[in-house]
């Protein structure tokens, strides 16, 4: 089996540089599923965005390879910009395959921008074609609620196009169980999906993997992600407000990042930091800025709870990586994740009422002896459910049903 893999925008890399600008869950999703697939005898071709130089191809192992398609300008472009550029991917990737005289089972593209490229190629180089979301504009426009939404998102494009790839792709997988209910509220289509969550590095993301010498507070919270709107740090630090009232030692970290800050990120960051002052948390919180990989999982398993407070999230993997580090956590309900969080692994809350996700955390601080039980049963549910391994197999079952 040969599948190609469009995921266009982010740093694609064989180890994913986590925390740069839409270097997410999605970059991990594509990187380990393609090394896994690889490892059970499928070729895997990633074709993504080339900018800055980079290698215009790169092994990540034997079977699977990263190949980078000029489009657009040299430098780095926010995954908002990229729709001018998306015609120009096309052409240039259908031109590359068939210089290369490559011919492909299926292709399965990642995120909307790579669907729009997968609806113009799919036809010419007769393939089949698979699409998995993400993320979909519709209810992240409803979620976020904020006056520049349409400019720095451009929802109205982008939804328009959604709608199409859901229609005709040929398979929709889904990372949540909340997928398929939204896509028939908000877009209005009833398909069948296959429901396949991502998985976890359960060697890397362990409690044995932790830098012992890392200066981290007695008593903490944790979150990190990318600086966006809809990962609610900001309804996290007004529920901390409460934590910090009632355990005045307890501290919040919120890690996460570019290297080299975005204008909304910085924006995101600073009204973080106003907001942090205005409540009388400046000593309480603390904005760590991008965390080396390395060092993530030192940071899940000293926590006293892992947060993930998401005004939405089709998935949510911060809290399967706390998991696996037996790190308790609480759970946004807007995240998809929250479907798979029982009482035993960890508590699910809304973000939006202060006074509810600040109680739920608050418990796993007052009660340590549970909380740690619960971070020991976290990480036995991840290692039955969510390795990468088991998560290869069934996306493989559900190529072969198109095949």
């Amino acid at each position: 089996m040969r599948v190609m893999f469009l995921s266009i925008h982010g740093y694609v890399d064989p180890i994913p540089d986590l925390g740069q600008v839409d270097t997410g869950g999605q970059v991990v999703y594509v990187i380990e599923i393609a090394k896994r697939l690889a490892k059970m005898g499928v070729q895997v071709d990633i074709y993504t965005r080339w900018f800055e130089g980079r290698k215009k191809v790169e092994q990540i192992n034997r079977n699977a390879r990263i190949i980078r398609i000029p489009c657009g300008p040299n430098h780095f472009l926010r995954k908002e910009e990229l729709f001018p550029f998306l015609d120009e991917f096309a052409e240039n990737l259908v031109r590359f395959v068939k210089k290369e005289n490559i011919r492909y089972d299926l292709m399965h593209s990642h995120y909307w921008d790579a669907g729009y490229v997968a609806l113009k190629i799919r036809s010419v180089l007769g393939v089949k074609h698979v699409h998995t979301s993400h993320s979909l504009g519709a209810i992240k426009k409803e979620r976020i609620r904020i006056k520049e939404a349409e400019k720095i998102y451009h929802f109205k494009n982008r939804i328009k196009w959604e709608k199409k790839i859901i229609e005709v792709s040929h398979m929709i997988i889904v990372t949540s169980p909340l997928e398929p209910e939204i896509i028939e509220k908000y877009y209005g289509v009833k398909r069948d999906t296959e429901i396949i969550p991502p998985g976890v590095n359960t060697e890397f993301f362990s409690p044995s993997n932790i830098k012992e010498d890392l200066d981290l507070p007695d008593k903490f919270v944790f979150t990190t992600g990318r600086i966006e709107y809809t990962k609610g740090f900001d309804l996290l630090i007004k529920a901390f407000k409460l934590v910090s009232s009632r355990i005045p030692s307890a501290k919040l970290i919120i890690g996460g990042g570019s290297k080299n800050l975005t204008e909304l990120e910085t924006k995101i960051r600073k009204e973080l930091m106003q907001l942090s002052q205005a409540l009388g948390l400046s000593g309480a919180v603390k904005q760590t800025g991008r965390i080396p990989n390395e060092l993530l999982p030192t940071y899940y398993a000293r926590a006293n709870a892992v947060a993930v407070p998401s005004r939405y999230d089709l998935f949510g993997m911060v809290a399967l990586e706390a998991l696996a580090c037996e790190s308790p956590v609480v759970v946004s309900k807007y995240a998809g994740v929250s479907k798979y969080i029982t009482n035993e692994i960890g508590l699910v809350g809304d973000p939006e009422n202060s006074e509810d996700f600040a109680e739920k955390i608050l418990f796993l601080l007052d009660n340590e002896d549970i909380a740690n039980e619960m971070g020991r049963n976290g990480r036995r549910f991840v290692l039955n459910n969510f390795t990468w391994d088991k998560i290869a197999e069934k996306i493989i079952h559900a190529y072969k049903k198109i095949i």
